[in-house]
């Protein structure tokens, strides 16, 4: 303090005392030398301990702290979602308050698509993990029940991705510049996974490709490795089913010949099930037969069985070719089905009962034969030399990432439903968070889709509940959109990709600005998910 003393008048002195007014304030908006955006203390969210239950003593750390952002966490190990007391909702929300602090909630670490340790769990364990995804979102609206607060789920949190690798011919910005190194393909019936990956590979239909000095020939991308199993297991089962056909027709061979003269009578199971007799349709008592007759009877008891199991596996792949072909397949398969049940019943009310085996082979030869003529690869007529689109083997192996995405879309939709029936325009938001790479949806585009896909089955949702299409879009465009982690994003730096890559991938989020929720704010090395506080590492770019 220092005293400064002045005359003013013939009654004395006037005294002034300062005091110290302080250094330079990091609090100072003006503070810096700093070319960026400035955000409010306020806008910034405080991080609670995840691994804890006791979430309550969490908030009022926060609330201590002036904190006026804080995210409630169910995301702890070992089901700690479910050991929350559910009173402890009620006391943070109060809490919260009396303190002016906006919560938001991070659900728990479920994967949506239904994938778990021992890969996909099919759709019983997606539709477990909805229904625990939705008591997350029940007790979201609990502590803010008029703020549609964001509720925060990992879009992938089990189901595997592609590992991608910068393509260092494109630019950063450029939809190619991300080159898929592996990655993994699902047997949508099964759930099992193989592994994909780019090779190169030499074969002898494609010289052109081939290099003898470089030892280069085409080079095969991942996605090419789902294709062909498709191709290929389908070949198999195709190529099976008219193998037995011919021995089918093998095992028939001459046997109609002996029954000429008995064009009128019909066969029928004798009574102890053993074998055929031939009934005379007058009479309606079994037909004496020679021995060659009753030798060529047995070869067409014998067919007809094997043809039982044809028709069996015939079915089969219909019904794959049906439920994993393409639009244009299946208008053409619907045609199949009416002429093959057309033909079966015509061969049910005869005239020709006594050759049964015979003509149902003749049906299923014409069946067999238009199935494969359904799912064979053509040329696209619009782009010669390129596959036609809509033909093809019946695609039950998928990219497991795009099978992921359908499933994933199916649960958000239905959340979003289900929390609009139930909380109306108060209902919680669905921030959806994008992991790393090895996980799905580690792009902004396969997030982007992500979102599109389960809006879109909420809006078909909200329209049969009789909302309008605009009405339905614009509240699915509320109620569900991206929680922008960029530490999770930075991570893609360990496959080589650069911070300009990573700047034009948010610039895709930013493109639609519907998308954005909320976000996550941290940074590490690239390498892991170290939730270093931002700027910690600037020193090593």
């Amino acid at each position: 303090m220092v005293d400064y003393n002045y005359p003013v008048s013939d009654y004395g002195t006037t005294s002034f005392e300062s005091l110290y007014g302080g250094g330079i304030s990091s609090l100072d908006p003006s503070f810096g030398n700093f070319a960026g955006y400035r955000m409010s203390g306020t806008t910034i969210g405080f991080s609670p301990n995840p691994t804890t239950a006791n979430q309550l003593n969490e908030t009022i750390t926060a609330a201590k702290t002036g904190a006026k952002s804080f995210e409630v966490s169910l995301l702890g190990i070992n089901d700690q979602d479910q050991t929350i007391p559910i009173q402890h909702f009620a006391e943070m929300r109060a809490l919260m308050k009396l303190s002016g602090i906006k919560p938001t909630m991070h659900g728990p670490l479920i994967d949506p698509a239904g994938f778990g340790n021992q890969g996909w769990g099919g759709d019983i364990t997606r539709e477990d993990n909805e229904e625990r995804m939705f008591h997350a979102l029940e007790k979201g609206y609990k502590l803010d029940p008029k703020g549609n607060i964001a509720v925060v789920f990992h879009a992938p949190n089990g189901a595997p991705g592609r590992d991608y690798t910068p393509n260092k011919d494109v630019k950063p910005g450029h939809k190619e510049r991300f080159k898929i190194e592996k990655s993994l393909a699902i047997d949508q019936e099964t759930g099992q996974m193989v592994p994909i990956e780019e090779e190169m590979r030499f074969r002898p239909d494609r010289p052109e490709f081939l290099d003898k000095e470089a030892k280069k020939g085409q080079i095969y991308s991942a996605l090419d490795h789902v294709n062909s199993i498709n191709e290929t297991q389908w070949d198999q089962r195709q190529t099976e089913l008219a193998t037995f056909n011919k021995h089918a027709e093998e095992i028939i061979g001459s046997a109609p010949l002996y029954f000429e003269n008995l064009s009128e009578a019909y066969f029928q199971r004798s009574p102890d099930g053993k074998g055929l007799v031939i009934i005379d349709p007058k009479t309606k008592s079994p037909v004496s037969l020679n021995p060659q007759q009753q030798a060529a009877l047995n070869k067409l008891d014998k067919a007809d069985v094997f043809l039982e199991n044809i028709q069996q596996n015939f079915n089969s792949n219909f019904q794959k070719a049906f439920k994993y072909g393409s639009e244009k397949q299946r208008e053409e398969l619907k045609k199949l089905a009416e002429d093959y049940s057309k033909d079966a019943k015509e061969l049910e009310k005869g005239p020709y009962k006594l050759l049964t085996p015979l003509y149902k082979k003749e049906i299923l030869d014409k069946s067999i034969h238009d199935l494969w003529n359904i799912t064979r690869l053509r040329e696209d007529p619009k782009n010669p030399g390129k596959p036609d689109p809509n033909y093809g083997s019946p695609k039950v192996f998928m990219e497991v990432e795009d099978f992921a995405k359908e499933k994933a879309a199916e649960t958000f939709g239905n959340l979003a439903t289900r929390a609009y029936d139930k909380f109306g325009k108060y209902a919680p938001i669905l921030a959806v968070e994008n992991l790393f790479q090895g996980m799905a949806f580690s792009k902004a585009s396969d997030m982007k889709d992500l979102i599109y896909k389960s809006r879109k089955n909420f809006e078909e949702n909200l329209i049969k509940r009789g909302l309008d299409k605009e009405e339905a879009k614009q509240v699915a465009s509320k109620q569900i959109g991206i929680n922008w982690d960029v530490g999770h994003l930075n991570m893609m730096r360990k496959k080589g990709f650069t911070t300009k890559d990573i700047i034009e991938e948010t610039k895709q989020i930013a493109k639609d600005p519907s998308l954005l929720k909320h976000m996550h704010l941290t940074d590490n090395f690239g390498f892991a998910d170290s939730h270093i506080p931002l700027g910690y590492t600037s020193w090593s770019r």
